[in-house]
């Protein structure tokens, strides 16, 4: 299990001028959501890494768990090079994506009933694969909201489909990876602080965040310790913590195409 912590860290004398009329804003209020889109934030980056960040103490990420020994040399404490099942299959794409290329990987880690349910890549290679679709294609796909529900999209699209999977697109993904992604054996296990309050970094007050709207937001995952006064100043601090680890029982099922630089 890992421990992310994000502090929040409010003066005494910055308090009590907000308590006075020249107030525009809750200043405990706009901080802690602030903060606690910093810490989802930075949570993001580490599940893209391969957990050798603070010392081996950050999160295991898709950098490690989606790999062949070529990053990690070992996964949850075991050799990749003596136990065969840890390695992904880790694809250079040689510059160029082509649905061969996705097909051939989705080849590899797939058997019979068992296959990728996710594909997943940062936003210029989701254009790349874009452009790999006809354009009939393009024109006649179902837009899905996140509740599942499906609704006619003629006129555009707003998502991409392959093979039946989402193509997801996210920012923190490292550009040019590819990921083919199989979820059934990739979970996070989360761990609450032992005190606390369960919270989300769905903000009120600061506008325009990705957690503004409830569905996107990750739910009651992060822990709020309250606040702790100092003994030695006239200030108050707090933490918000996420507690777990994101595990993945079969690497074996999951691959990625690296280095994709255009079509």
């Amino acid at each position: 299990m890992t421990f992310v912590a994000t502090n929040i860290a409010l003066a005494g004398s910055d308090l009590s001028v907000n308590k006075t009329k020249m107030k525009t804003l809750d200043l405990m209020t706009t901080m802690m959501e602030s903060r606690a889109q910093d810490a989802a934030d930075d949570i993001g980056n580490f599940f893209q890494g391969d957990g050798s960040s603070f010392g081996g103490k950050a999160p295991m990420g898709l950098a490690g768990i989606v790999d062949n020994g070529s990053d990690l040399a070992t996964y949850g404490g075991l050799s990749r090079a003596t136990y065969n099942g840890l390695n992904a299959t880790v694809t250079a794409s040689g510059g160029t994506i082509s649905l061969l290329k996705v097909r051939q990987l989705w080849n590899a880690i797939s058997d019979g009933p068992i296959r990728p349910d996710m594909l997943l890549t940062d936003y210029t290679t989701w254009a790349y694969f874009e452009q790999l679709l006809t354009p009939f294609q393009r024109n006649t796909m179902t837009q899905s909201d996140m509740k599942g529900s499906t609704q006619s999209n003629a006129s555009g699209y707003a998502d991409l489909y392959w093979d039946g999977m989402k193509v997801l697109r996210d920012k923190k993904i490292v550009t040019g990876n590819f990921y083919e992604l199989n979820t059934k054996w990739l979970n996070f296990y989360g761990l609450n602080w032992y005190e606390g309050t369960k919270i989300s970094p769905s903000a009120k007050v600061i506008e325009g965040n990705v957690y503004e709207d409830s569905i996107y937001a990750p739910g009651n995952a992060f822990t709020w310790t309250g606040w702790i006064r100092a003994y030695n100043q006239g200030a108050i601090n707090g933490f918000v913590i996420l507690g777990g680890q994101l595990v993945c029982t079969n690497p074996w099922r999951n691959g990625v195409l690296t280095g994709v630089t255009g079509i």
